[in-house]
């Protein structure tokens, strides 16, 4: 027959020394390994929209100043003494003598 030895654990104080475990141990370090890469995943995953916004508000902030630049020029081209001056200096255009004037009934 096979002999076996068992080994008796020594006490310390009342408590007795148990040989560790390994599978909870490892179970333990792989879930906190797994929560630990969860939240670098999350907080790089935040940063980088972080990022994105940045960028989209200033492309907005552009685009808006953009519009009040245009707005600014387009009243500026449509002002009535701009018309009037182009008119008669670029185009040669002059006002209608009376008898040009047709009245329609």
């Amino acid at each position: 027959m096979a002999e076996t030895t068992i080994r008796v654990m020594p006490k310390i104080n009342g408590f007795t020394l148990h040989k560790p475990r390994l599978l909870p141990v490892l179970g333990f370090i792989g879930l906190f390994s797994l929560v630990s890469l969860f939240f670098v995943w999350s907080r790089v995953q935040v940063t980088s929209l972080e990022y994105d916004i940045s960028r989209i508000e200033q492309t907005l902030r552009q685009s808006r100043q953009e519009i009040a630049q245009l707005t600014l020029e387009a009243a500026t081209l449509s002002s009535s003494e701009r018309i009037e001056r182009v008119a008669r200096n670029e185009l040669g255009l002059r006002l209608p003598v009376p008898e040009q004037v047709i009245t329609v009934d």
